[in-house]
């Protein structure tokens, strides 16, 4: 809630076209504390935003202080999100800010998503930003995404609340993009332990541009579900900027299954259980699961077993290369099956009445896509 004293928003309040009420009753989520989310926090907090959920399973390290105006030489060693939402609350007491620590694939949930109003993500790296597209699209709720360097910045806004199909964060994505997520996985689908993430050079004038524009974009994206989606890119030194209307590709990767919004089904990782069997229509179904999974794993050198159970039917992203190294011969051998693609016989052949290790699987069914949510059994 906002605050209760009415000289706070005084000036506000001579605004014409801004609103302290309809501020008071936003909620949004901010995924990632650093730079450009100190900035989008700092700014949610001074015009009255009634409650901000921050996101960030990262801790406060010392370069961090240079770019970001929440953080003290204190914090250091302490979670991002928790010490970006003790000192957002000290703007104003009255309202609500909420830390949220961990990876926000596993802590952001598709039931609660459509209660905000936006989601922006202030993330930096190509693939957190691909998973939050689709968790947005999904569950229909707006998404922001703002990213800078020393000197450019770009935010995107993508009004997925619309009734209208719009295009996604992935419709104008470069394959240098595709290739920079590449090279974090070996060429069998794990993760390198060796791949340095290469870091963005910025400064807190350029994250400060990023959050203002962030922040008044998703504040104005609920005004008109008939915008369309469109870029913002501003230049922080010559002081030029361009906006860019966003088209929807029909090949798109990431919104070309979903020629309409998804249908969202809460269901249970156990829905293979016994007595649930599928008929025989409803086990041809394909569907496509929200992480990869190990299929097979086998010595090509010694053909050793004994290890298999640790792996198969567990999510591909729990691992990284160093298990292609088998533990018998020691030699770099392993042949590891990785797939997100399975027919619901294989899945309960698989796994019998064990639950699927997913957070969700879609599927087209009758012509639509839908989104079977399997978040249920974490609550």
């Amino acid at each position: 809630m906002a605050s209760t004293n009415p000289s706070r928003y005084l000036r506000h309040d001579l605004i014409d076209w801004l609103s302290q009420d309809v501020l008071a009753a936003t909620r949004v989520a901010v995924v990632g504390a650093g730079a450009i989310g100190n900035e989008v926090a700092k700014n949610f907090a001074l015009l009255g935003v009634g409650h901000v959920d921050i996101f960030d399973f990262d801790k406060v390290e010392l370069h961090n202080l240079t770019r970001s105006i929440f953080l003290r030489e204190s914090d250091v060693g302490r979670d991002k999100a928790e010490a970006v939402s003790a000192r957002a609350s000290e703007v104003d007491p009255n309202l609500r800010l909420s830390a949220i620590t961990g990876d926000a694939w596993k802590t952001l949930r598709l039931r609660s998503l459509p209660d905000y109003d936006c989601v922006v993500t202030a993330v930096d790296n190509f693939e957190a930003r691909l998973k939050l597209n689709q968790l947005c699209q999904i569950a229909r709720v707006d998404m922001v995404n703002a990213a800078m360097d020393s000197r450019w910045v770009a935010v995107e806004s993508y009004p997925f609340s619309s009734p209208d199909p719009t295009a996604c964060y992935e419709c104008h994505l470069p394959d240098s993009a595709y290739e920079r997520v590449a090279q974090r996985y070996s060429c069998g689908g794990l993760k390198r332990r060796a791949h340095a993430e290469r870091k963005i050079p910025t400064t807190a004038i350029t994250a400060s541009i990023a959050g203002a524009f962030a922040a008044s974009t998703a504040l104005r994206l609920g005004e008109s579900r008939q915008l369309p989606s469109r870029r913002i890119f501003v230049d922080t030194i010559g002081g030029g900027s361009q906006v860019t209307e966003l088209v929807r590709r029909d090949d798109c990767p990431g919104c070309a299954a979903f020629g309409a919004a998804p249908r969202l089904v809460h269901a249970s990782r156990r829905w293979n259980r016994p007595g649930a069997e599928p008929d025989a229509e409803t086990a041809r179904q394909v569907l496509r699961l929200s992480e990869a999974l190990i299929t097979d794993y086998r010595c090509a050198n010694c053909g050793m077993l004994e290890i298999a159970d640790r792996y198969i039917n567990r999510k591909a992203a729990d691992f990284d290369d160093s298990i292609a190294f088998c533990a018998g011969c020691r030699q770099p051998a392993i042949q590891i099956e990785i797939r997100d693609c399975f027919r619901v016989q294989e899945l309960v052949e698989r796994f019998g009445a064990r639950p699927i290790p997913v957070k969700y699987a879609l599927a087209e069914i009758n012509g639509q896509t839908v989104c079977f949510n399997f978040e249920e059994d974490d609550r």
